[in-house]
């Protein structure tokens, strides 16, 4: 497990990083069509921060301080900060966020994600069963919580 000191603080504080995640950022699950896999859907992860384009230096500072991820264009005035690659999210965004934690109900989110990264790590996700599991955690989060 990663220690905080190897987040770049000097860009961004700690704490700020986790008000700042909490706040304005996005754990999201998704199941694509994708008939080259082997039950026809894709699985895949993401951690998010959307911003206006104004604020690409603000966005860009995420890429120094996780030493990960990449910034996009997501319209003609929205940018995007994003990790997709689940070996990042395992070695930078996990550790960081669990000596971190989110204060908000956005930490269900959060484990939610935790929980299907591990169920892709060990192939769960190459079951209908565990597909179907996926479906259902995707659905709860976000907009779904309850």
């Amino acid at each position: 497990m990663l220690t905080p000191l190897l987040y770049n603080a000097s860009v961004l504080p700690l704490w700020w990083v986790v008000g700042f995640i909490d706040a304005e950022s996005c754990f999201h699950v998704s199941v694509a069509v994708n008939n080259t896999m082997k039950l026809g859907y894709q699985v895949s992860l993401e951690f998010c921060i959307s911003q206006h384009i104004r604020d690409r230096a603000l966005l860009e500072k995420f890429i120094v301080f996780f030493g990960c991820g990449y910034v996009i264009n997501e319209s003609p005035t929205q940018l995007q900060f994003r990790i997709r690659d689940r070996a990042d999210l395992a070695t930078y965004l996990f550790p960081f966020l669990d000596s971190h934690p989110l204060l908000t109900m956005k930490s269900k989110d959060y484990a939610d994600l935790k929980r299907v990264h591990s169920m892709l790590e060990n192939r769960v996700h190459l079951t209908q069963a565990g597909l179907d599991e996926i479906r259902a955690i995707a659905g709860a989060m976000n907009r779904g919580r309850k």
